[in-house]
């Protein structure tokens, strides 16, 4: 797994971007251990599934979620409207320092 970062350490330019093809998307997903953070796996695919994640924790958890689904579908799964809502929300929360 990649460095983890905690909220409070996060700065937007080492937050994926919007862009294009979204390249680094994964790695940061996995600067948060999305299962422990979550308490679970059940919890952290709610999350995802649900459209449920309102604190940057929660967000940073639905998006690790994606990441660990595309991987596991051989990359055939469609994440990419999800993980750019993801990442907006994460992007914009940092912006406005809302790091719980």
């Amino acid at each position: 797994m990649d460095e983890l970062i905690p909220n409070h350490e996060l700065v937007l330019e080492r937050i994926a971007g919007l862009d294009g093809d979204l390249t680094g998307w994964v790695v940061f997903a996995h600067t948060i251990d999305g299962y422990a953070a979550a308490g679970g796996f059940q919890a952290c695919a709610e999350l995802a599934n649900h459209n449920t994640a309102s604190t940057l924790t929660e967000l940073r958890c639905a998006l690790f979620f994606e990441a660990r689904r595309d991987r596991h579908s051989g990359g055939l799964s469609d994440v990419q409207p999800a993980v750019r809502r993801l990442l907006r929300a994460i992007r914009a929360m940092v912006a406005s320092e809302e790091l719980e």
